[in-house]
């Protein structure tokens, strides 16, 4: 599919989850079991705790797992739960021909929050433009991970994504649904665009309140979530500005939307002009004729 348009780095919510998703998948392999010999930080807004600090704490430390909780990776360590949020232009790369231009390895790049030299000759960089990126530090003693994740919602790729809690988190609501799925306590990992694409998979509006969205509309949607992110893990994640993939490559599922992005032209499936409205201040993408404000009699299978 072509016309997708290039958005600027505040139009979308990247990275959602399947662009921490596709990084976790690519990292957890190449970092577990490698040691972080050295931490240098950088001035920056990201770090939620003293740079100095983090720096003594995970030094020495090994990396035993990488995993996810919606947008947020998580560094497993052996004392400690190093996590980073990518915010909206955050990228964490392994690059293969780190240079030390300047001694330092940063080859001028001020936008560089840190840099991980870990056993094994390899390296990891945090680099974050717009700085609304996070670096925070939990102890992997006590509660620390769940007081600080513990009240987002279900993993929408994990087993604990059920039909009956769902439509529960949905309720009778007055909400508009579009508004509940960017709700990080409905589903978590859920951003702007795969809840447009999630939506139109459904044939559900994003407008419409969830009070009068019918029962077999709400199951299409429950199954449509994890379908769409799961086929743009399998593509590497959306790129429209400042995404990358571990390896410094661009995504690929900017090519597979179907209505992010795509307002004024051909819907792919009826042929219709797509839309944009906007909806709890951000832009949402619809079909007119797939997604019908009022809802169409129940399809006969």
């Amino acid at each position: 599919m072509t016309g997708v348009r290039r958005c600027s780095s505040g139009s979308g919510s990247l990275p959602e989850l399947p662009e921490v998703e596709t990084l976790r998948r690519e990292l957890e392999p190449r970092l577990r079991g490698r040691v972080i010999r050295s931490l240098s930080t950088f001035p920056s807004r990201v770090f939620q705790l003293d740079p100095a600090v983090l720096e003594a704490a995970v030094t020495g430390q090994t990396i035993r797992a990488v995993s996810r909780r919606a947008k947020y990776l998580i560094f497993e360590l052996d004392r400690w739960y190093w996590i980073i949020h990518l915010g909206m232009t955050g990228q964490l790369t392994v690059p293969d021909d780190f240079g030390e231009s300047n001694g330092s390895g940063l080859g001028g790049d001020a936008h560089i929050a840190l840099v991980a030299r870990l056993s094994g000759a390899r390296i990891l960089v945090f680099r974050d433009v717009r700085k609304f990126g996070r670096v925070m530090l939990l102890s992997r003693d006590g509660s620390g991970l769940g007081s600080r994740l513990g009240s987002l919602g279900p993993e929408p790729l994990g087993s604990g994504y059920l039909l009956e809690d769902f439509l529960g988190r949905l309720g009778k609501r007055k909400a508009r649904i579009k508004s509940l799925l960017l709700d990080q306590k409905v589903v978590a990992g859920v951003g702007n665009i795969y809840a447009d694409e999630a939506l139109f998979e459904a044939g559900v509006h994003p407008a419409r309140r969830v009070r009068y969205i019918r029962r077999w509309e709400k199951v299409k949607l429950f199954e449509a979530i994890p379908r769409v992110l799961e086929r743009a893990v399998r593509h590497g994640g959306t790129t429209l500005q400042d995404y990358r993939r571990s390896s410094g490559n661009p995504g690929e599922f900017q090519s597979m939307l179907k209505v992010y992005g795509r307002d004024g032209l051909s819907c792919a499936q009826c042929g219709s002009t797509i839309q944009k409205t906007v909806i709890s201040q951000r832009g949402s993408h619809f079909c007119p004729n797939c997604q019908p404000r009022k809802p169409r009699p129940r399809p006969v299978a």
